[in-house]
């Protein structure tokens, strides 16, 4: 008998009926199914150099045997995978990432709406807390079983998070990015020649790639190259060139901007776009039309009790280092 689907709308109350755990595959478990001579002989000699790896290593197993203690002493249904797709998504309830943002990220790409649901609700474990900056992530491994007590007696409601579709020649790219996305040339260290189009007016642009993300995304790389700080729930996205080349503009610089939609004309024979890092990639040719919108709907999240506090003190910091000297 086939498990019926759960339906979600974001400000529902957050259910435990099925939870799907995302966990991440670390550096060493990585090492062990696809071996590098040089990292072993690193890790097998405690160099310092791994430190940090195999620290990051312990710290996430042993989060990841507390999250799945927490959830086994209360008796929840629960499934733990290190690949996660669409057909277990589906089937979810909620969706618990035990990782770092990356984690997060990855695992929100298998987080679709339809006309029924906006999709299970997701809650990130920061499981290294220690070397994990974890801004999606709702509570760290100590902290999850008390969550899950709230979340039982019916006391969490997910939270909104917008995220940002790609179409190229009018075709959506099925993934929706969560974070950013760099339209670039195919290799980095070439130009990127694109056309942008904002509103009524157009720019030839050469540079080293386009940034565009969500407000959600406002905090991460977009901001380390100067980008805006947007407001989590803005239902807006934004865009900066990178390295722009200003003296072979016409017109005043379309450098940088907060809107709703953006469109590029690829000028790039071999041109890529990546959503949110580097495992998800679309290639486009010389004349296509890449379009930026974001999601009809937003997805459900479970966001930290802290978060506008956590994204302030964030705040301070970066812009303290902006403005310290070298």
């Amino acid at each position: 008998m086939k498990r019926p689907r759960p339906v979600h709308h974001v400000g529902d109350v957050v259910r435990l009926d099925h939870v799907i755990v995302v966990r991440k595959t670390t550096a060493v478990e990585q090492q062990a199914s696809r071996p590098d001579r040089r990292l072993a002989q690193l890790i097998g000699k405690r160099d310092p150099l791994t430190s940090r790896v195999l620290g990051a290593h312990e710290e996430h197993m042993a989060s990841l045997a507390r999250v799945e203690a927490e959830l086994t002493a209360r008796h929840i249904d629960h499934r733990v995978v290190s690949n996660f797709g669409r057909r277990e998504a589906v089937r979810a309830s909620l969706v618990v990432t035990v990782g770092g943002d990356g984690t997060f990220l990855r695992a929100s790409h298998a987080i679709d709406a339809s006309s029924e649901s906006d999709g299970p609700p997701m809650l990130g474990v920061n499981s290294a807390a220690s070397s994990s900056v974890g801004y999606f992530c709702a509570a760290g491994a100590d902290a999850f079983g008390a969550l899950l007590d709230q979340i039982a007696a019916g006391e969490i409601r997910s939270r909104g998070l917008w995220r940002l579709q790609v179409a190229i020649n009018g075709k959506p790219i099925r993934d929706l990015a969560l974070n950013d996305v760099l339209l670039a040339h195919q290799s980095p260290a070439e130009t990127s020649r694109y056309i942008l189009k904002v509103g009524d007016e157009a720019q030839d642009h050469k540079s080293s790639g386009l940034w565009v993300a969500t407000a959600a995304g406002s905090t991460a790389a977009i901001r380390s190259a100067g980008g805006y700080l947007l407001d989590v729930d803005e239902r807006k996205l934004q865009y900066r060139s990178r390295e722009l080349m200003l003296w072979a503009l016409e017109g005043k610089p379309l450098e940088a901007g907060v809107l709703e939609e953006l469109e590029v004309i690829s000028r790039m024979y071999t041109g890529m776009v990546y959503l949110d890092g580097g495992h998800l990639r679309q290639a486009f040719g010389f004349g296509d039309h890449i379009t930026f919108t974001l999601a009809p709907r937003p997805m459900p999240w479970v966001a930290p009790h802290e978060l506008d506090e956590r994204r302030q003190r964030w705040i301070e910091k970066t812009q303290a280092a902006i403005h310290s000297p070298l």
